[in-house]
């Protein structure tokens, strides 16, 4: 049986397969491709990675740039030691968009 790690977002319940890492010592999430496979909460938002590259729509949560949507101030971490969360914005929600959410936002 494959371990895995719960984490709810809005209100959804997510597993997240884990394994040890002999190198590191520890164990390591490995989350599933997000992009390739989006996941959205009931409520409309998407599940995304950290490292995913920003939008267009991105804003700094702190100063020094928005490279990432780990550091949008939209992008809600699941928890304080993972790299997945769901984007916030009104405009990506799927639900607000009357369902026809488009994930191309241009540059």
């Amino acid at each position: 049986m494959t371990q895995t790690k719960r984490y709810v977002l809005d209100g959804m319940p997510l597993d997240i397969p884990i394994h040890y890492d002999r190198q590191a010592q520890m164990y390591i999430e490995d989350y599933p491709d997000l992009i390739e496979n989006p996941v959205w909460t009931p409520s409309g938002y998407r599940v995304l990675f950290s490292g995913t590259d920003a939008c267009a729509l991105a804003q700094e949560a702190s100063p020094g740039g928005c490279p990432d949507c780990g550091s949008c101030l939209h992008f809600q971490r699941a928890g304080p030691q993972t790299w997945i969360g769901i984007c916030t914005h009104d405009y990506k929600n799927k639900n607000l968009q009357g369902g026809q959410y488009n994930e191309t936002v241009e540059k």
